[in-house]
């Protein structure tokens, strides 16, 4: 997004415009948990501060001004949000802390959106996979079922369920190892490929 189509969006929030920010939840969601993982190291935590941000964006829409960009200040939101976080677990290194700092020094957050054209190829190297391997990996990556759920689904041991997610992952790294390796990484553990929905700033609100 440029800054003229960042600003145009960001008032129809401001005026409640519950689509525009489903749809720019849709937009970022992804590219900013990568950012946020790199940071704090545990997935499940970057998803939720994501969250977080785009809830307090949606409380505070009315009163929030943006003097950069949106892209700028959602990403410089997860990067402080980010920093909050390591000091409340007290384990921010001199590295992490140094790494973020020169985070906020500039703009360019591209490594951290998909890649023009990986959402077909991940979406054909998946229907590449043995019969058997893509029903389990759809299983778990589009339904979010866990492993125990597969395996009872489909009668087959959860060791089994394993050893096939792991021969998945591999042959979809391989078939997509073009793409830049920190998107790929969220884009094959995420739930889902179709886009995350948000209702008020937050999954399942």
């Amino acid at each position: 997004m440029n800054q003229d189509v960042d600003q145009n969006i960001f008032e129809t929030i401001r005026h409640d415009d519950r689509q525009a920010f489903e749809r720019l939840f849709r937009e970022y969601y992804r590219p900013l948990t990568a950012y946020a993982f790199r940071f704090v190291r545990e997935l499940p935590i970057a998803e939720n501060m994501v969250q977080d941000v785009f809830l307090k964006l949606w409380q505070n829409r009315r009163e929030i001004v943006i003097t950069t960009s949106l892209e700028h200040y959602l990403f410089r939101s997860v990067r402080n949000h980010s920093l909050n976080q390591l000091d409340k677990a007290k384990v921010r290194s001199g590295y992490l802390k140094m790494q973020m700092e020169s985070d906020s020094s500039h703009e360019d957050y591209t490594p951290f959106f998909p890649e023009p054209g990986l959402l077909n190829k991940i979406e054909a190297a998946i229907s590449a996979l043995p019969e058997k391997r893509q029903e389990i990996f759809r299983m778990a990556r589009e339904e979010g079922l866990k492993y125990r759920e597969i395996a009872d689904k489909l009668n087959l041991s959860i060791k089994t369920v394993e050893a096939q997610m792991t021969l998945a992952l591999k042959q979809l790294r391989e078939a997509l190892k073009e793409f830049h390796p920190n998107v790929l990484f969220f884009m094959l553990t995420g739930k889902g490929f179709s886009g995350t929905s948000c209702q008020g700033g937050r999954k399942g609100m």
